[in-house]
């Protein structure tokens, strides 16, 4: 069920790039009954695609009836992480300790940059969500909830996402499982909306505001609006399977696939430091190995 659920990381979008090189086939014309044996393979290939549609609706609609019951263990989490909160709000620890505990979740998993200023608004988060519809239009929505704060109105900040689960009429025999094709953010109702258009930095914030892919592929924007939303995709995916039910082991540090950017440099230059002692170890072996030969 993971592996068929992870499909929804790859986005259906695809940058405009040139076509692959042609690839040499054979130039003999296929006979009138081997053309019709493919036919009836690709017409079974097609009740496979069919059988994998229904196999990921149902799944889906699982995963739409667990949330009830996944819901009552996360009321409890939220509930004692609350009753902590209000006997230790006046502890000067203000980001490492649990009274923070979604803030130090969030920047032990996110990606993205989180200034000091979307700390001190991440202070005040309470809980994270999700919410499956599966009626007209397949989607999900993260909600971060957040208690009165001094920064913007909302109790609720929201990201849909929406999901293709059917192939695309034009080419069916393409369809790859259910992905992920599109989201939405929401409003922020700021209360010194000034403050923070004069703020040019980037920002956690700037989640809710995903930009909008242009209708033209030859479009100068197209790759680069792609590629954020392709990441923008993979991090919705990456909070709802992971980050929210694991949230606890990521304020730990106990999980294994941490995410952060500071985390993901520290193992880039493990493993090229590693590279570098590989290669220089083969080098040395191999010159010992030609003395040998010499004598």
């Amino acid at each position: 069920m993971e592996q068929l659920r992870s499909r929804t990381n790859q986005s259906k979008l695809k940058c405009a790039a040139a076509p692959p090189p042609a690839v040499k086939t054979d130039k003999t014309e296929a006979s009138d009954a081997e053309k019709k044996v493919i036919a009836d393979l690709k017409q079974l290939y097609m009740e496979t695609i069919n059988l994998d549609v229904k196999m990921q609706r149902d799944i889906y609609n699982m995963e739409k009836s667990y949330e009830l019951k996944h819901n009552e263990i996360f009321d409890k989490r939220k509930k004692i992480l609350d009753e902590f909160k209000k006997q230790n709000h006046g502890d000067t620890n203000t980001t490492e300790n649990v009274t923070n505990f979604w803030l130090k979740v969030l920047k032990a998993s996110y990606t993205e940059f989180i200034g000091k200023e979307d700390e001190k608004i991440l202070s005040h988060l309470t809980d994270i969500r999700t919410k499956h519809f599966n009626t007209d239009v397949v989607k999900f929505v993260i909600e971060f909830q957040f208690e009165k704060n001094d920064y913007f109105k909302n109790t609720a900040l929201t990201k849909t996402y929406i999901l293709n689960c059917v192939p695309d009429p034009e080419d069916p025999l393409s369809y790859d499982g259910a992905e992920i094709v599109k989201c939405e953010g929401c409003t922020i109702d700021w209360k010194r909306p000034q403050e923070r258009e004069k703020n040019e930095q980037p920002s956690f914030f700037d989640f809710f505001t995903p930009p909008t892919l242009p209708d033209d592929p030859e479009d100068a924007n197209f790759c680069d609006i792609n590629a954020i939303l392709q990441n923008d995709f993979e991090l919705g995916f990456y909070l709802k399977e992971r980050v929210i039910p694991k949230a606890v082991i990521f304020f730990t540090g106990e999980i294994a696939d941490c995410q952060s950017s500071e985390g993901s440099d520290s193992e880039s230059d493990t493993d090229e430091d590693s590279d570098a002692e590989e290669e220089e170890e083969e080098e040395s072996s191999n010159n010992e190995n030609n003395t040998q030969v010499i004598i």
